[in-house]
């Protein structure tokens, strides 16, 4: 997940609405919310893009207290824009839009930012696919022009800068050239106004000529990649987001033909297939009103998707925002209508076993990040890197299971204790193994609790147990024990340090324990 951060004055401009109110309509909308001495932290799946920004996620609230969708009026187009054959190569997806008579506040200004920043690490893939740019139009003189040029064809000052560069020196040179240099080859993608200055270097940087300042009114929006779908996407966002703080959205005029912005598509209004997936009945009216709730524009037996939103592709997406709108605390659970027997699980008797000494299985994300995993001490050698990370949450495979718990046990502060859970899957510590591990947080978790969890599973499972003395980061020195299992090392367990637990913002002790639950491949040692 990305978290959005921002102060809760910045919420209160677009929507009137108390801090818990919005920390429990935020979470019951599926964005896990928390205040912070700062104001609120928000976290956003990957699928919501359009919620990155705190305007996204007021228009959530909006939409979801009002029972009405928010609609957006797009002005035809006043300027233009072409794209240059020379870029079919490198960035070949250009996308743009101007939005009129903004009034650039603060709170404005950290919002811009935050959000380009957050889709260049989500859709846009690092830059990579997607790079944003928002522009003083009134510094610059359209129609502007989409082209490559060469590393030295072109000066001009790049933004943060005072002095004028080339696009080599800036590759070379400028902070963000060298950490995106590896994006451009020989050729440079710039757009450029009717007079030949450079309103922005994408992927790199924008010009300082357009700089958003308090001053700003109009501003052009850039978005270039190497997905049309993605860039359209960008855009769209970005327009939405503008349009909330009172803009006044115009298309532009790209190769001759209007560049489309936030136009809806219809989808058929899912009332029988939500009755089978969700089993409950429902009637239209009944559907209507939960879509309109999320956003949705209704007519008939026709739901319209907002613009915006990026992550409704079929029929089953709308099935989920009307059980969101319904609320998954209001669904009654019942018993099935047919009989089962229970039986242990044929690969791992563990889970059984764990139940019965009354643990709750969780289930965790198999990707981390060197962040997290730092946190919990558990890093051992080399890290299992993932090449093209979608988030900057997910930039590893796991090393161990241990700081997915914890984190688990961070959101689980409020609940009644004690909290005891485990889970079994895959980490890759830098092989690809599986193992089991445990947590238990209460007032009194200590060794001895940690050590009776090992010593049952091994009996249970007729295995010789053996333990040693061991220093661990992650568990109080002295405190802590490896255990070998029929001669092997298979892990550790012990009480959690403070500095973890401070690490997590853990409040009351906790006893863990991870091992190896099976033995490494054929190689691996």
């Amino acid at each position: 997940m990305a978290q959005v951060s921002f102060a809760f004055s910045d919420l209160e401009e677009l929507i009137p609405i108390g801090i818990d109110e919005a920390v429990e309509k935020l979470t019951l909308l599926g964005f896990p919310a928390e205040k912070t001495a700062e104001g609120l932290n928000v976290e956003v799946t990957p699928n919501r893009p359009d919620c990155l920004c705190v305007e996204g996620l007021a228009r959530a609230l909006r939409c979801f207290q009002l029972g009405a969708p928010q609609t957006y009026e797009v002005g035809k187009a006043s300027i233009s824009a072409s794209v240059d054959k020379s870029v079919l190569g490198l960035r070949p997806a250009f996308g743009c839009a101007v939005v009129r008579e903004l009034s650039i506040s603060d709170s404005l200004l950290r919002s811009i930012m935050q959000v380009q920043e957050k889709l260049h690490e989500t859709l846009g893939r690092k830059r990579r696919k997607v790079a944003i740019g928002i522009h003083d139009l009134d510094r610059v003189v359209p129609p502007f022009r989409y082209l490559a040029c060469g590393r030295q064809d072109v000066r001009f000052v790049p933004l943060d800068e005072s002095e004028e560069m080339t696009p080599d020196e800036i590759l070379q040179k400028h902070k963000k050239g060298i950490e995106y240099a590896h994006l451009v080859g020989e050729k440079c993608p710039m757009i450029l106004d009717s007079r030949g200055k450079v309103l922005s270097f994408p992927p790199i940087i924008n010009g300082e000529l357009t700089r958003l300042t308090p001053a700003t009114r109009n501003v052009f929006v850039d978005c270039t990649g190497t997905s049309e779908v993605a860039v359209r996407q960008a855009v769209n966002i970005i327009c939405a987001m503008l349009a909330d703080r009172g803009g006044k959205i115009q298309e532009v005029e790209l190769d001759g033909k209007p560049y489309e912005l936030l136009r809806e598509r219809k989808m058929a209004l899912p009332v029988a297939e939500a009755e089978r997936v969700l089993g409950m009945r429902f009637s239209q009216e009944e559907v209507s009103l939960l879509l309109a709730k999320m956003g949705y524009r209704v007519e008939g037996r026709s739901a319209y998707v907002p613009g915006y939103r990026t992550d409704v592709i079929s029929e089953i997406d709308l099935i989920e925002d009307i059980a969101i709108a319904y609320g998954f605390n209001n669904f009654e659970p019942t018993l099935p209508d047919f009989f089962s027997a229970g039986s242990c699980h044929p690969e791992h008797p563990f889970h059984e076993l764990m139940v019965g000494l009354g643990y709750t299985e969780a289930i965790s994300w198999l990707l981390s990040n060197k962040e997290q995993v730092a946190k919990a001490k558990t890093a051992a050698g080399s890290l299992v890197e993932i090449e093209n990370p979608l988030t900057t949450d997910f930039t590893i495979f796991r090393p161990s299971i241990l700081q997915n718990l914890l984190s688990i046990l961070a959101e689980s502060k409020d609940e009644p204790l004690p909290i005891r859970l485990y889970e079994i899957g895959t980490v890759a510590a830098p092989h690809i193994e599986e193992r089991l591990c445990f947590v238990s947080m209460h007032s009194k978790a200590g060794f001895s609790e940690a050590k009776g969890v090992v010593l049952a599973l091994a009996g249970n499972c007729g295995m010789k147990a053996e333990l040693r003395e061991e220093q661990n980061a992650a568990f109080i020195a002295g405190r802590c024990a490896s255990v070998y299992l029929d001669g092997r090392k298979a892990g550790a367990f012990g009480e959690i340090s403070p500095e973890v637990l401070s690490a997590f913002r853990l409040e009351q002790p906790v006893c863990a324990g991870e091992l190896r639950v099976s033995p490494p491949k054929a190689g691996q040692g």
